[in-house]
């Protein structure tokens, strides 16, 4: 297990005293079930490397989620903390499945911690050590290679360079992905720690480019350098140049020796990345993996070749170089190049945790469009959300919403990894293909333990045949399943006779569902209406017709007020005459109650017929925990919003009611953490980053805040989410600034957060005339007025009574 292995490398330049701690002294150890800031219990641990001890962390407030926890040696000084939290921040940002994810730094009294991504695997190191002593086939070497690329080619978009990639920063998991390790390193190449030259850089001297080893300013093609060496090492065994390091295989007058494995082209392409000087250095990842896999066809890595040894992934990783700024011994670093020790390379074995999914559970993964322009992909989209209404139906069968499953969509994930992260025993997955007005749809069943096909089948049929066809498949689905369910149980009336007017409803519903602004609500709304003209009893159109226009008036102020009011509750009521039995009809006119009237109690009738006639509708659980909330039933909305996240464990707005639901019991922790896990999920999604900094205000984290506020992509909430933070902080002058854009610019939009900054600043009459601005608007925000603790200033002044009487929400 590689914990900076004493062959690392620092510049000679001054670093400042060490402040030892005995508290966080890795020798006084940590016990299993031992706590860290009263959340995180200790497991066991993982492993011990000169800079920490790593354990196994379960977290007490989520259940079933674990991280690897690493427990420094050292105490850092408040500047030193503030720079390994910066990197901890650049490295979150990436953000991709091939790279580990690092989520905070920690202080628990005087210990300091890191809290990651848990792991199971092996490094690229140990693999090469234990099974391919001489190189492993180029087939083997491959798909690595490609993870590992494409996890470059991730940071340097973002301007991140890695600066020490080596075998032992490659992870490979029992599941089959690469990730790489050890982003902490990384500094962003336009920052402000480039330009500062703040210090010492860290790395490894046997993959280290010959400018990294004179000191100069990591450059992207550092990193490919690197790259190349490891991919050499790889395929031989050995690296390029053997026991010398780059600046004493120049000075020798070294080559590239070519490899038996590779041909003339990707030998050639090989030694071009190999080059010591940076200008004539392959420029970029793409343009390496495409000299080298020319030829290839992406494909997935047998899990076999992971052996069967199961390690902790981050109990590997070394932190950043700020922490070897602060900490390395002024006179200890020397440049060197030596091999990992044995010690370095040892790995510890942990269990593993079984996958014990309820054996009657089925995902529906998204259909792939195969068709020839690629352009039907809103109708596989829309064929696989039909089969996931159509299994939900199934009594005693678990099938998880449709945002859980469309959340693997495009991304290289395992069968297994998807069944493991929904918990499911089964994964339906398919394409379609139409050429004309046929189609040809394939579906198969996998078995998520073995990969094993239950059942496959293939359907060339007329377009207008698509209901009979999706029937077709959830009861060979069941049949498959041996489920003893008669067919008539997963049945369902055409939603409509219109084959056109349904292909619109299915191109509304792609638009609306990938983070829209207000033209693609249009659009959507625009599809629908047409699709409305051509089928007048299509109930569902009608629902989410209902819908989009509830929430382009509340998000975007789309419309006038009593015209948008009164042609969705037209909308909502014609779904409901159509098909008093559609779940999404009640939910609808639930939004429309709730959204643009204000009449909780009728909201709340209705969400209770939706989720009688489908109680796993996990919108309308989210619905309906955000209808308790507004009543300070906060117990009941912390439950629905749990349900909803057991339904669709990976929506980030059923993170987010659950989140606001613990804010307003108070349980700040729990709504932080869950505020996090929505960010991880939709990290693009409007409004998310500006309502945890509201969380880490009530948290009293105005740093914390600030930053989540400079991130959140809807400029309105930006600039009102800086007045809130830099209020926060102090920064007054500053923050009248924000305040000053957000007035002028934003005043229809952002009316409530404009009163909970004037609450926070103890101004109520400014206050209650933009909360008087919110209700006349209707503001989405009124429903938090009763319990939201920004406005807690005001809670004493009869106004605010006064104001909760008239929209009659509880005192």
């Amino acid at each position: 297990m590689d914990l900076y292995p004493s062959g690392c490398w620092t510049s000679g330049l001054e670093v400042p005293r060490l402040h030892k701690s005995a508290d966080a002294a890795a020798g006084d150890g940590l016990a299993i079930g031992q706590m860290l800031s009263g959340r995180y219990r200790i497991e066991r641990e993982l492993g011990e490397g000169g800079m920490g001890v790593v354990y196994l962390v379960s977290d007490q407030q989520v259940v079933g989620e674990t991280f690897a926890v690493k427990l420094l040696k050292e105490a850092l000084d408040p500047q030193a903390l503030q720079l390994l939290r910066e990197e901890v921040r650049q490295t979150r940002k990436l953000s991709h499945p091939n790279i580990v994810d690092m989520h905070s730094v920690n202080v628990d009294g005087k210990r300091l911690y890191v809290l990651m991504e848990y792991l199971e695997g092996k490094t690229l190191n140990t693999l090469l050590d234990e099974e391919f002593g001489r190189g492993m086939p180029f087939s083997h070497a491959w798909p690595i290679i490609e993870d590992v690329g494409a996890a470059l080619g991730n940071a340097h978009d973002h301007n991140v360079i890695h600066s020490d990639l080596k075998p032992a920063n490659v992870f490979l998991t029992t599941s089959g992905r690469t990730k790489l390790l050890d982003f902490g390193i990384a500094r962003v190449s336009r920052g402000p720690l480039l330009h500062a030259r703040t210090g010492p850089l860290a790395l490894t001297p046997g993959y280290a480019s010959c400018e990294m080893l004179e000191g100069k300013e990591a450059d992207r093609r550092d990193d490919i350098y690197s790259f190349a060496c490891v991919i050499y090492e790889m395929l031989c065994g050995e690296r390029p140049f053997g026991e010398l390091t780059a600046l004493e295989a120049r000075q020798a007058g070294s080559k590239v020796l070519p490899l038996e494995r590779l041909s003339r082209e990707q030998d050639a392409a090989l030694a071009q990345a190999l080059a010591f000087d940076r200008e004539g250095r392959t420029p970029s990842v793409e343009v390496l993996l495409g000299a080298l896999g020319a030829d290839r066809t992406p494909h997935r890595r047998p899990v076999a070749v992971l052996g069967t040894a199961i390690v902790a992934a981050l109990a590997a990783v070394g932190l950043t170089y700020v922490i070897l700024k602060f900490w390395v011994p002024r006179h200890s670093a020397v440049v060197q190049s030596i091999a990992p020790t044995a010690e370095q390379a040892t790995t510890h074995a942990v269990t593993v945790v079984p996958f014990n999914p309820p054996p009657r559970s089925i995902a529906v993964l998204p259909f792939v469009d195969m068709s020839e322009k690629h352009d039907q992909e809103y109708f596989s989209d829309g064929l696989s959300e039909e089969l996931i209404d159509s299994l939900t139906k199934i009594h005693d069968l678990y099938v998880p919403a449709r945002t859980s499953s469309f959340f693997f969509k495009g991304k290289p994930t395992t069968i297994s990894e998807i069944a493991k992260a929904l918990n499911v025993a089964n994964v339906l997955e398919g394409s379609v293909r139409k050429s004309g007005n046929r189609l040809r749809i394939t579906a198969q069943l996998v078995r998520a333990d073995n990969g094993y096909h239950l059942w496959s089948e293939t359907y060339d049929r007329q377009f207008d045949d698509i209901f009979k066809i999706q029937d077709e498949i959830s009861a060979a689905v069941i049949a498959a399943l041996k489920a003893s369910i008669l067919n008539k149980d997963a049945s369902r009336a055409t939603p409509t006779a219109s084959t056109e007017a349904y292909t619109l409803y299915l191109q509304a519903r792609a638009i609306a569902e990938n983070a829209p602004q207000l033209a693609d609500y249009q659009r959507a709304i625009d599809y629908l209406q047409r699709a409305l003209k051509l089928d007048p009893a299509f109930a569902r159109a009608w629902a989410a017709l209902a819908s989009y226009q509830a929430y382009a008036y509340e998000y975007f102020t789309y419309g006038e007020y009593q015209g948008v009011r009164s042609e969705a509750q037209y909308a909502a009521s014609r779904a409901l005459d159509l098909d008093p039995k559609l779940s999404d009809a009640h939910m609808a006119m639930s939004q429309i109650l709730y959204d643009l009237e204000g009449n909780w109690t009728a909201a709340e009738l209705q969400i209770n017929e939706a989720l009688a006639l489908d109680p796993y509708n996990a919108d309308a659980l989210i619905w309906a925990s955000a209808i308790a909330r507004v009543q300070s039933r906060f117990a009941q909305a912390i439950e629905y919003a749990q349900k909803a996240i057991a339904q669709d464990p990976l929506n980030a707005w059923a993170y987010g009611v659950f989140s606001n639901a613990c804010l307003a019991s108070g349980r700040l922790d729990d709504a932080e953490s869950a505020w996090r896990k929505a960010l991880k999920l939709a990290p693009t999604m409007a409004q998310l980053h500006f309502i945890f900094g509201v969380v880490q205000i009530a948290h009293r984290k105005p740093a914390e805040a600030l930053e989540k506020m400079e991130e959140e992509t809807n400029v309105a909430y930006r600039d009102v989410g800086r007045a809130l933070a830099l209020d926060a902080l102090g920064r007054k002058n500053e923050a009248d600034r924000a305040l000053a854009v957000a007035e002028a610019k934003y005043a229809g939009i952002v009316e409530y957060p404009i009163a909970q900054v004037y609450a926070g600043r103890h101004e109520p009459d400014e206050a209650f005339v933009w909360l008087e601005r919110a209700y006349q608007r209707r503001s989405g925000w009124v429903p938090w007025i009763p319990w939201d603790p920004l406005l807690n200033n005001l809670r004493k002044d009869p106004r605010f009574t006064a104001l909760l009487r008239k929209l009659n929400l509880p005192e």
